[in-house]
C-alpha cells in the first residue's frame, strides 16, 4: 500500500480548488492499494516561511515545521490541485513546499489545475520545475479546467465529466504503479 496525499494549494476565501481535490480524493479511496488523505492548505496554516536554517539540511526548530515535515514524510506520492494566479501557481502552495526538501524527494507527483482559457497549464508548467529542484518525478499526464465557472451548475457545483473520471483514474494507477517503484528505491538509497 502507497499513502497519497493530495494537497488543495488555494487558501483564497471562497476558492473553487475545494472542489476538485475533494473529487479527486473520493476516486482515489475508492481504489485499491492506496491509503489516500486530503490535505488543506487553509487548515495547515503555515505561515510565511520563518524556518532560520535552510530546509535542505533538515534541521527544524519550530513546531508547525516539524508537523509538516511529518505529514508529508509519510507521503508516497502526490496530487496536487493548483489554481493558476497570472501564469502561476498558488503563493500558498509554494510556501508549503518551500518548507520542506527531503520529505518530497524522489516521489511522484500529478497535477490537477484550474483557471481561465488555459485550465491552469502555466501553473504546472512552474510546478515541474519546482518538483525537478525538490527531486519529484512529475508525471506528464495531469486534469486540467479550463475556464471553470462555465462548468458551474446552479449550486456552484463543477459538472465533472467521464473523461475527467477516467483521466484520475488513469493517473491514480500510474501513482500507485510509481509510488511503489520509488518507495523501494528510496529505501534502497538509504542502505
Amino acid at each position: 500500500m502507497i499513502n497519497l496525499k493530495i494537497i488543495s494549494g488555494s487558501t483564497r476565501p471562497g476558492r473553487f480548488g475545494i472542489q476538485p481535490t475533494t473529487w479527486i480524493y473520493n476516486i482515489a479511496k475508492e481504489m485499491s492499494d492506496i491509503n489516500v488523505e486530503l490535505i488543506d492548505l487553509v487548515e495547515v496554516n503555515l505561515p510565511f516561511l520563518n524556518e532560520p536554517i535552510p530546509p535542505s539540511q533538515n534541521k527544524y526548530s519550530l513546531e508547525h515545521t516539524i508537523k509538516w515535515s511529518k505529514v508529508i514524510s509519510e507521503a508516497d506520492a502526490f496530487i496536487f490541485v493548483t489554481p493558476e494566479y497570472n501564469h502561476s501557481f498558488s503563493p500558498a502552495l509554494k510556501n508549503a513546499i518551500d518548507y520542506l526538501y527531503l520529505e518530497w524527494n524522489y516521489k511522484p507527483v500529478s497535477f490537477v489545475s484550474y483557471g481561465s482559457l488555459a485550465g491552469g497549464a502555466r501553473a504546472v508548467e512552474h510546478l515541474r520545475g519546482v518538483a525537478g529542484e525538490i527531486k519529484m518525478y512529475d508525471l506528464r499526464e495531469q486534469i486540467l479546467l479550463p475556464n471553470y465557472w462555465e462548468n458551474l451548475n446552479e449550486k456552484g457545483e463543477y459538472q465533472f465529466n467521464e473523461r475527467h473520471v477516467e483521466s484520475a483514474k488513469g493517473i491514480i494507477k500510474d501513482l500507485i504503479f510509481w509510488g511503489e517503484t520509488m518507495k523501494k528505491a528510496r529505501e534502497a538509497l538509504a542502505k
